[in-house]
């Protein structure tokens, strides 16, 4: 018998309302031995947004299998509209899980996306500390999104597991446009985790993480990161009783776009 698990809406997306560990479990362990195809989006307060801006983004989240909260501003939101969402279940955690989990089960897994030398480095240590993982095959993300040849390469691979990491909107794009070529596989965009995985970044320390403070950790390190976080602002404010009447008197909206651009880039 299927499972029917609650979701919770925030700006017209519908984000599955479970554990991280309940969702592994249940949901993408069992998928993987069944053989089947699911589509997994992780997603923040800027990707959020960014479905509102972009009607064609909009489209291929909610295509998804199921939309995690990744962003402790996503599981705020829900919180303050009464309807509070178990838990944050970020990309990079699943990928770590997903990880372990093939390596004890000799599962296939494909890595695409970041550079090529961070990718190349992210198969080595992959090597390294996950010997019983196969790996089915590599490639940088620096392709043309609509090279029919290259996902043909991927699917050919038969992996049970392939991770994205080629950015918001261009990742779950790929994806998106590619699944019907797949017979089988865990399909997720993990962003930069790659660079993470590899050491190229660190991500904020533990006792930053518990204090709901990671997002200030990547903006003191990262400070180009600013106008991203600015969304996060933007996405919280939106949430709240009598300031979202004032943002949407000065032209901010849950679901009026604020850019006139459309489409995957």
């Amino acid at each position: 018998m299927t499972v029917k698990y609650n979701t919770v809406k925030l700006m017209d997306i519908d984000f599955i309302n479970i554990s991280r560990y309940s969702f592994l479990k249940h949901i993408v362990y069992p998928s993987i031995e069944q053989q089947k195809k699911c589509f997994i989006v992780t997603a923040n307060p800027e990707v959020v947004i960014a479905t509102r801006d972009d009607p064609d983004f909009k489209t291929i989240v909610k295509s998804a299998d199921y939309v995690l909260a990744d962003g402790i501003g996503v599981v705020n939101a829900s919180k303050l509209i009464g309807n509070p969402l178990k838990e944050r279940v970020t990309g990079v955690d699943l990928m770590y899980d997903l990880l372990k989990y093939a390596d004890i089960n000799k599962k296939r897994v494909f890595f695409l996306g970041a550079s090529e030398e961070v990718n190349i480095k992210v198969a080595e240590i992959v090597k390294k500390d996950y010997p019983g993982l196969i790996i089915a095959g590599r490639k940088n993300g620096y392709f043309n999104r609509y090279d029919d040849d290259i996902a043909d390469y991927i699917a050919g691979t038969k992996p049970d597991i392939i991770f994205v990491a080629l950015g918001a909107k261009r990742q779950e794009g790929w994806i998106h446009h590619y699944l019907e070529k797949f017979d089988k596989g865990i399909f997720i965009g993990v962003g930069g985790s790659f660079d993470v995985l590899s050491g190229q970044l660190k991500r904020a320390p533990a006792i930053w993480i518990k204090l709901q403070l990671e997002w200030l950790y990547r903006l003191i390190k990262e400070p180009h990161r600013m106008r991203r976080d600015l969304k996060v602002l933007e996405f919280m404010l939106l949430h709240v009783p009598v300031i979202k009447t004032i943002m949407k008197w000065l032209g901010f909206s849950k679901s009026k776009p604020r850019s006139n651009r459309d489409g995957i880039r």
